[in-house]
């Protein structure tokens, strides 16, 4: 179980470690905005120049996506033996285990778009190939699109499962405070990734920055579970 907490911690280094290049890299490049440019137009020039960086980053995202859904999988270990807790245990591991592997899937489909799309617009002079490549990133990255949709579906089923695994932390190894964190965090996940889905469904992206918000308290989430399980507070 300390495997599975030490997993969850690398998990919210891993992002940590993004955010804090990626506050440093806007810095030292402030993008120059052209008014006269759409906001895709700005950001395909911009990125474009730094090839591989957008794909890293997603990317590296996708893969401790993938491999966080051990933390599900150690939760419903350690209620896999209370016999009328199996029924919501085990919702709780199937949406934690496909939200974890959507998400993934959601990041690593960005990553693949996007740099295809940065790819094309600097090997291409032809206006109609970066009409097409800029028209790309913004479907992937700004508008929405599948991957979007994808990314939508995973928070609402890691929210259930946050809500049902807290359910079981409260009841059988008796951390409030961590669960009452859970059910707050999952609340405010299931609301705002539901009115994002309204949004998207118009064509406009829209409650990044209260989602964005969220996204950290679902990493706090993680690390004090994670914690309690290298500690050895939750176990079998």
């Amino acid at each position: 179980m300390r495997v599975i907490g030490w997993i969850g911690v690398l998990h919210i280094t891993v992002i940590a470690v993004w955010m804090i290049i990626n506050i440093v890299f806007s810095l030292s490049n402030p993008i120059n905005m052209n008014e006269d440019n759409t906001l895709a137009e700005n950001g395909i020039a911009y990125y474009s120049a730094f090839p591989g960086y957008l794909g890293m980053d997603h990317g590296s995202k996708s893969l401790i996506m993938i491999l966080s859904i051990a933390i599900p999988v150690g939760l419903f270990i350690c209620f896999k033996n209370i016999e009328y807790f199996r029924l919501r245990n085990t919702i709780a591991l199937i949406s934690g285990c496909f939200g974890f592997a959507l998400y993934g899937l959601s990041l690593m489909l960005q990553a693949v778009t996007v740099e295809y799309a940065f790819n094309l617009f600097n090997s291409s002079e032809d206006m109609y190939s970066r009409q097409f490549a800029t028209l790309l990133y913004d479907w992937s990255m700004l508008q929405g699109g599948l991957s979007v949709s994808i990314y939508i579906i995973a928070n609402l089923l890691l929210a259930a499962w946050i809500i049902l695994h807290s359910i079981g932390l409260s009841k059988f190894l008796h951390k409030k405070r961590v669960s009452v964190f859970g059910y707050f965090t999952g609340g405010l996940m299931i609301a705002g990734y539901l009115i994002a889905w309204f949004f998207l469904m118009q064509g406009e992206q829209s409650m990044h920055n209260l989602n964005e918000i969220v996204g950290v308290l679902f990493m706090l989430w993680i690390f004090f579970v994670s914690m309690k399980m290298i500690k050895g507070t939750v176990s079998t």
